[in-house]
C-alpha cells in the first residue's frame, strides 16, 4: 500500500467522523467539511489504486516483453544455425535497400 491509499483512507475516515459530528450537533459547516474531506479521501485512495494497477500492468508488460524477446532470439539463432547462407543473402538485400533509399534525391 502506498502513501496515497493510506492518506486517502485516513482522510475519508476523518471526514466521515466530522460529518457524523455535524449531524449530531446540527452544524452544517462541519457536515459540509466532513463531506468534502470524505470525497477528497475517496479521490486520493482512487489515485493510489490507479498507481498500483499501472505499476502492476507495467511489470506484466515488461515480463511479457522479456519472454517474447527470449523466444524470438532463440528462434532467430536456430534459423541462423539452420540456414547461414540465407542470413547473409538477407543482410545483403537489406543493406542494398537501405543504400538505395539513402541515395535517392530528396524532393
Amino acid at each position: 500500500m502506498d502513501r496515497n491509499r493510506i492518506t486517502g483512507t485516513a482522510r475519508q475516515a476523518a471526514g466521515r467522523l466530522k460529518e457524523i459530528a455535524g449531524y449530531a450537533g446540527q452544524d452544517t459547516a462541519l457536515r459540509a467539511e466532513g463531506l468534502y474531506d470524505e470525497a477528497v479521501g475517496y479521490g486520493t485512495r482512487a489515485v493510489g489504486q490507479a498507481r498500483d494497477h499501472a505499476a502492476d500492468l507495467a511489470d506484466d508488460a515488461y515480463e511479457a516483453g522479456r519472454r517474447l524477446y527470449g523466444r524470438s532470439l532463440h528462434s532467430l539463432q536456430r534459423g541462423v544455425h539452420d540456414h547461414p547462407v540465407a542470413l547473409v543473402v538477407a543482410a545483403g538485400v537489406a543493406g542494398a535497400a537501405i543504400a538505395w533509399l539513402l541515395s535517392q534525391p530528396r524532393r
